[in-house]
């Protein structure tokens, strides 16, 4: 008799339970989306760093690319915020300002510093900038709309 198992739960139980799938549907949508736009974002940096463009300045180009992209779509499918609202934007953009300055740090680090390749040096620090991407954009820019 699970059915009534589940109707004798309390409903804060079973909202929780509700709400924890949503996360989790969301962190796969958004694992697609940033997929997509990662290898976008990463294929689109290896190329201007091997024809010889300064990697700071190739991270900002594929960085502009992949927040056009990953914006619309994270607000359209990840999190189904509906129409363009500037204060969303707004908000996204400054997350992906500030991922990108994580990421120019790890970038300096890893190549001036341990002495990597720019592109392994890129490949490296992915997934901290990915996961600072994720909970700023969950908790901060699209927050409103997840209610």
């Amino acid at each position: 008799m699970p059915e009534l198992e589940d109707r004798s739960r309390p409903v804060a139980d079973r909202l929780g339970r509700v709400q924890a799938n949503r996360d989790v549907r969301r962190a796969i949508k958004y694992g697609i989306v940033g997929v997509a736009n990662v290898t976008l974002d990463f294929a689109l940096y290896a190329v201007l760093v091997s024809l010889g463009v300064w990697y700071p300045l190739a991270k900002i180009g594929s960085v502009v690319v992949a927040t056009a992209n990953g914006y619309t779509f994270n607000r359209i499918w990840t999190f189904r915020a509906g129409a363009h609202r500037t204060a969303f934007l707004v908000k996204y953009v400054t997350v992906q300002v500030s991922c990108l300055a994580l990421n120019l740090c790890l970038l300096v680090l890893l190549i001036e510093g341990a002495g990597l390749d720019k592109i392994l040096a890129q490949a490296v620090a992915l997934p901290f900038v990915a996961g600072a991407s994720f909970s700023a954009q969950r908790f901060w820019t699209f927050r409103a709309a997840l209610r």
